[in-house]
């Protein structure tokens, strides 16, 4: 029923069209923070050191209702770059409206979406900051019409402890549509080539958010116009240059790749090629945004739009050479 998931990671290349302020949350800021008791789900023998779960933590702020905090709480360390394409997977589902809802014999959520781990980002924040994954959407049960969200979620390292090294990303209720009373639960594994793969889960359940009818009033857009033009354009030219790191990590891990087929293998390293050619026009692009024209936020808006579509590209290699 779950399989590998690697299929969020690409898209951790786009980030915010506006930088974000870092918030260090003390206790006097804090609304809720319900003190979750994860039972692990067992994962046995064949886990990889450092792939195990300790707990799932919940968060808001009293600062924004609408910003839901989640966790996943190593029982080991991390390495100090843990999502550096070394083999660690990791995701946290969110779903409603009933646990198990997800199952291909059921496939009856309303909601369900997964929020994994970024793919070799260009820093690790201890704090939130311009560091982002996009959260994908599951049609009714897992893995089926996946797609990705507009709903932006920036991640950082939250602690450093041994046996507590935590993985925290920061979801928009009213952005994901997240009703008052929601599910959710994590897994972890590590990929080293072994032949099975074993992944750690935690308990699967269901809470319910007091202050569930404050978020949408804090709901901040981010299709808004945009203000500050220089940071939008620092911002897109970091989507282009990320995803250029992206596709040439890809084109080794294709070339390398000895389970997939020769014609899916070629087929790859065409849509490869066809993006090399496609971010030849990076320079034009961020030169015309220089320009600071009056239809400024439709042209960046649109440029987002088409990275966007060459990262969804990225993905679907990605999600093959998961799956092989």
């Amino acid at each position: 029923m779950f399989k590998k998931f690697l299929i969020s990671s690409t898209l951790s290349l786009i980030v915010s069209l506006l930088p974000s302020n870092i918030q260090v949350a003390n206790s006097s800021e804090v609304l809720w923070n319900p003190g979750i008791g994860n039972d692990l789900f067992g994962a046995g023998s064949g886990l990889v050191p450092g792939a195990g779960i300790r707990n799932t933590g919940l968060l808001v702020n009293k600062s924004n209702p609408d910003e839901l905090i989640m966790k996943i709480i190593m029982s080991e360390s991390f390495e100090d770059m843990p999502f550096s394409g070394k083999g660690r997977n990791m995701a946290m589902w969110i779903y409603w409206p009933r646990n198990y809802c997800w199952g291909k014999d059921t496939a009856n959520c309303e909601g369900l979406f997964t929020v994994g781990v970024p793919f070799n980002p260009s820093s690790y924040p201890s704090a939130k900051s311009s560091e982002y994954v996009f959260v994908q959407k599951h049609e009714k049960a897992s893995n089926v019409n996946v797609t990705a969200t507009k709903c932006k979620a920036p991640w950082w390292i939250d602690s450093t402890y041994k046996s507590r090294d935590t993985w925290a990303f920061a979801v928009s209720i009213t952005c994901l549509g997240i009703p008052k009373e929601f599910g959710w639960y994590a897994f972890s594994q590590i990929d080293i080539g072994q032949k099975d793969v074993v992944s750690d889960f935690t308990q699967v359940q269901t809470i319910s958010y007091p202050f569930w009818d404050l978020a949408a009033r804090n709901y901040k857009s981010t299709d808004s116009v945009i203000e500050n033009q220089d940071e939008a354009i620092k911002s897109f030219s970091k989507i282009v240059s990320s995803t250029k790191q992206q596709a040439n990590a890809l084109k080794s891990l294709v070339s390398r790749s000895k389970t997939i087929s020769i014609s899916k293998k070629n087929s790859y390293q065409k849509t490869l090629k066809e993006f090399d050619k496609y971010a030849k026009l990076a320079n034009v692009q961020i030169q015309e945004l220089n320009n600071k024209g009056v239809n400024f936020d439709l042209v960046i808006k649109n440029y987002i739009e088409e990275w966007s579509v060459w990262n969804k590209k990225l993905m679907d290699i990605i999600t093959s050479l998961n799956k092989n």
